[in-house]
């Protein structure tokens, strides 16, 4: 093997085991990712920044914009907040509607701010009704996903997709190419999600299903963090305290300075300082932050001490959505307490590494802080830009009177892209362009919907791209896989890909999956002297059917914490999903775009 390629193939394999871990922002990783491409004289400089002025990154950019000028004219919010009424309260029915609109709004808008506005809805509707919204947050993920895949635009996937064939193959995709195949996948998920999804959805705890369903048993764990400052403990045996003793609480981990000291702990000797990461129940947590030998997670990251007054204070959560402003901020630094009078007692993030305080661990996609607040200072914090307050629904700060403008420069974004009368990035910038001339969204907003995160995750990923193709890299693994025809035959190999792209979307972004996997199947049509767009497709399509996992795609991440679900949950809904898809797909694709 040539060393250029073991060198790429490396590359790619550190990279996608950083991606699976979480352990690097994926944009820091790719970013590095190009640096070291570049540092090995892999590829030069200028084909490695290629990929931020690429049309896809523009066009997935644009829409971003597009997609935030039409929900916050209140377009969308029109029928979500009437969803009660034409329900009439009954469970099925809500669900129904709910999967319908959040399906065809995906299909044209990104289905990231789709969920994420859905959420709060949900979660509002089911207090009224008394329905648990984990009976439904899963499905709403999986009809948003199902959405996305039937037009070029309803994910970035399939923008991605269509701009690497065009360039690499001169193979132009439509803006309605992709329903052919989406159109029908979407069908038969939403009758599975319906009929099937409800048998296998669990149902899980949250505040607002307790509310709801009037029970005080807030059995919801949450991850906080005390610490030391004085009194009895200081000198005592951790064996000999309260804490040991307590069966409710589970104390994960005590952090002294620099240093992490795990279980056991009994004969661990406290000292002032010392922090404790526990986790348990509501009540439990917030019990043990009473005493007066521990600081509470709210006085560690307040500026000013004190506790809202009781007879007034409430309980809420908050979801931090991709977009945040406060991504990677401690909770400290996002200085709660100052501007909302809010406080901070503890984080629920599923599957949590600690490795550092809570207090300054930085915060990312889907994480639900647990807040107390006066209803006040919970208004305020209602119409923070990239947190979802889930309690009630409640109309933000909406253009109503602009939402014919954005529904028309939606339809005209729309009709362009299926005539194909100019580039996709083209149609896309104007879209953007013409929501910030019209007043729909202002320049400051369109340029904070944007995820700047996902934008320089394709551009790096675009450049192993690059990279693999120009050292052969690509190549050595397609006369690999095409070795395998004689056993599988062209169709098989179709399926392969298919299933091999759906596989790495659940562990890394399915917009890496895609900017890797195309170059190799481009490649592998061209060993096997047959038409690359099946291959295409099966990547396409493959990256974009997540259901298996809740961090293989944005919007499961975002009801993962909001429906406090377990990570198995995902499977267990998703599996006879993504068998029944994988079977259709592999099927079709060789029939719809023979080979």
């Amino acid at each position: 093997m040539d060393p250029a390629i073991f060198q790429v193939l490396a590359l790619l394999v550190v990279a996608l085991l950083l991606f699976a871990s979480e352990l690097v922002a994926v944009d820091i990783v790719a970013v590095c990712l190009l640096l070291f491409l570049v540092g090995s004289d892999l590829l030069d400089i200028s084909s490695a920044l290629a990929g931020f002025g690429h049309p896809a990154v523009v066009g997935v950019g644009a829409l971003f914009v597009v997609s935030e000028g039409l929900l916050r004219t209140g377009a969308l919010g029109f029928l979500s907040n009437r969803l009660l009424k034409w329900s009439g309260g009954n469970q099925g029915l809500l669900t129904i509607l709910i999967l319908i609109i959040v399906l065809v709004a995906s299909a044209f808008l990104n289905n990231t701010p789709v969920v994420a506005m859905f959420i709060p809805v949900v979660l509002g509707t089911c207090l009224k009704t008394g329905v648990n919204p984990s009976k439904i947050l899963i499905p709403l993920s999986y009809a948003a996903i199902l959405g996305g895949t039937c037009t070029l635009i309803g994910t970035s996937t399939n923008i991605l997709v269509s701009s690497i064939a065009r360039e690499s193959a001169g193979i132009e995709l439509g803006m309605f190419d992709f329903t052919r195949l989406g159109g029908l996948l979407a069908v038969i998920g939403l009758v599975y999600l319906i009929f099937i999804g409800p048998k296998l959805v669990p149902e899980r705890q949250t505040i607002t299903s307790l509310a709801s369903l009037g029970g005080d048993r807030r059995q919801r764990e949450y991850v906080t963090e005390v610490e030391i400052r004085g009194g009895e403990l200081v000198g005592r045996r951790f064996g000999d305290t309260l804490l040991a003793s307590s069966g409710k609480v589970r104390i994960l981990q005590v952090i002294r300075g620099e240093s992490i000291i795990w279980p056991p702990l009994d004969d661990l000797v406290l000292r002032e300082g010392d922090a404790l990461v526990i986790s348990g129940t509501i009540e439990e947590l917030m019990k043990l932050q009473e005493g007066n030998d521990v600081a509470s997670l709210a006085e560690i990251v307040s500026e000013s001490q004190g506790t809202p007054q009781e007879k007034e204070a409430e309980l809420a959560e908050l979801l931090v959505l991709p977009n945040s402003r406060f991504m990677g901020q401690t909770l400290g630094s996002m200085e709660l307490r100052r501007r909302y009078g809010l406080h901070v007692l503890a984080i629920q993030r599923h599957g949590m590494h600690m490795r550092s305080k809570i207090s300054e661990h930085p915060l990312r996609t889907g994480d639900v802080l647990l807040i107390q607040g006066t209803p006040d200072s919970l208004e305020r914090i209602r119409g923070e830009e990239g947190l979802v307050l889930m309690s009630g629904v409640e109309d933000v700060l909406v253009k109503k009177e602009k939402a014919p403008i954005a529904i028309g420069i939606l339809c005209l974004v729309t009709i362009l892209l299926g005539t194909q009368a100019l580039p996709m990035a083209a149609i896309a910038l104007g879209g953007a362009v013409l929501m910030i001339l019209s007043g729909c969204i202002s320049g400051t907003k369109a340029y904070e919907s944007i995820q700047w995160r996902i934008l320089v995750l394709i551009a790096g990923m675009l450049a192993m791209g690059q990279a693999m193709d120009q050292t052969g890299a690509a190549q050595w693994i397609a006369e690999q896989v095409s070795g395998l025809q004689g056993t599988l035959g062209a169709e098989g190999l179709v399926v392969v890909t298919l299933i091999v792209a759906a596989l790495l979307t659940e562990m890394i972004s399915n917009a890496a999956v895609a900017a890797v996997l195309v170059p190799v199947s481009l490649k592998i049509a061209s060993q096997l002297e047959v038409s690359p767009e099946p291959f295409i497709m099966a990547v396409a399509f493959g990256a974009s059917l997540s259901f298996l996992t809740p961090v293989g795609y944005q919007t499961n991440t975002l009801v993962y914490g909001a429906g406090g679900y377990k990570f198995t949950d995902f499977a267990r809904v998703g599996a006879p999903l993504v068998i029944i898809l994988w079977a259709i797909a592999g099927w079709l694709i060789p029939v719809i775009w023979p080979l």
